[in-house]
Parts: structure tokens; C-alpha cells; sequence
């Protein structure tokens, strides 16, 4: 009878220790919750949005797994969603040519590309990209560049610079774009590049996209 007091007497002490235990470990996570989505509410606040566009982010940041929650506070940008690329490409008006120039500028034509792509977060647009990008072609071959421009707005402040180069009769234009969120005065920084390149072997059509430097 002695040893099964001891042992009701034991779990006694365990039941409490883990009625002790539970509610910390909970509160703890609940204050790390607490504190992630605080950090986030912030970042939103400095966006260039509605409150009910905020209130939609912040929303859709609550239903995020903690990984992921972490991870958007640490850069945000790890949230966008990119929307389907848009690209258009026209042929342009060529000055008229004169004596033996006639036969080359009859084989060459002048190409413009405009590519425009949203960056999202909850379906809400954060910022927008857009390239254009003009060149000589002949043939299916690029061969020379006349213009790479871009740039990005949105919600967020941003700067962009361009560079544009041809490798193997293949065109590119290269934006890339430095963006800052400042939080609380201090500003949190990421670089996006947005590029355009004519596809191998036809200088009329040409691939697109963005990612993180």
C-alpha cells in the first residue's frame, strides 16, 4: 500500500509539473507568433497601399506556415507572386536608305520589346516591372542594340540601372532594380533583375523574366 501512495504521490508532482510546463512552451510560442507578425505589421505599414489592402496582406500572412512567416520578415520579397509576363514586340520605321546602304538595311530591321511583369503579395500588387528594349536584327540574328530601359514602381521605393549586350546573335537587356522598404527609418533592401532575351535562332520572339540578385 506504501509503494502505491509513493506512485500517486509521483504522478501527482508530474501532472503539476506538466500543467507547469504546457502553458509556458505556449506562451512562449504564442509571444514568438506575436512578435513575427508584429515585425510583418510593420513592414506592411510603410507600403504605399490601402488599409484594406494592408489588412488583405496581413491577413494572408496569418495563414503562412511559421517557416515561411519568418522568411518574409526576413525579406519580404520572398512573398511576391509574379503575375503572367506581357510582352509585345514591334517592328519600327527604318529611315529610307540611300545608294549601296539599300541592299544591307533591306535585310535589316529595327525590333522593340516592351515586357511588363506585376510582383504580388495576397493578389496585391507590390510593384511593377518594365523593360523596353530596342535592337537591330538581320535575319534571325540581333546585331546591334539601340536601347535597354526599365524601371519599377509600385508601393516601395525603387532605382533601376540598365546594361544590354549580344552573345552568339542572342539580344539582352538587363534591368536591375535596387528596392527599399524603410521600417521605422531604417531601410531594408533587395535587388530584382528583369531581363529580356531573343530566343536562339528568331530575333522576333524573346524570353523574359525576373529573379532575385
Amino acid at each position: 500500500m506504501k509503494i502505491l501512495r509513493r506512485s500517486s504521490l509521483a504522478a501527482g508532482v508530474a501532472a503539476v509539473a506538466l500543467a507547469l510546463t504546457f502553458p509556458a512552451q505556449a506562451a512562449s510560442a504564442a509571444t514568438a507568433d506575436t512578435g513575427t507578425e508584429h515585425a510583418f505589421h510593420e513592414i506592411v505599414s510603410t507600403l504605399n497601399i490601402s488599409a484594406a489592402a494592408k489588412e488583405q496582406v496581413e491577413s494572408y500572412f496569418q495563414t503562412l506556415p511559421e517557416a515561411k512567416q519568418k522568411a518574409g520578415v526576413a525579406d519580404p520579397s520572398t512573398l511576391f507572386t509574379y503575375s503572367a509576363v506581357t510582352s509585345t514586340v514591334k517592328e519600327l520605321p527604318t529611315a529610307a536608305p540611300k545608294g549601296r546602304q539599300i541592299a544591307a538595311a533591306a535585310a535589316t530591321c529595327t525590333l522593340e520589346v516592351t515586357n511588363k511583369q506585376e510582383a504580388k503579395i495576397a493578389n496585391i500588387t507590390v510593384v511593377t516591372f518594365n523593360l523596353t528594349y530596342r535592337y537591330e536584327a538581320n535575319g534571325n540574328t540581333v546585331t546591334r542594340n539601340l536601347l535597354c530601359t526599365g524601371s519599377a514602381s509600385g508601393a516601395i521605393n525603387a532605382s533601376s540601372s540598365s546594361n544590354q549586350y549580344i552573345s552568339q546573335g542572342r539580344g539582352t537587356c538587363e534591368v536591375r532594380t535596387q528596392a527599399s522598404v524603410f521600417i521605422k527609418g531604417a531601410p531594408f533592401q533587395f535587388t530584382k533583375v528583369h531581363t529580356v532575351t531573343t530566343q536562339a535562332g528568331n530575333a522576333v520572339r524573346v524570353d523574359g523574366r525576373i529573379y532575385t540578385a
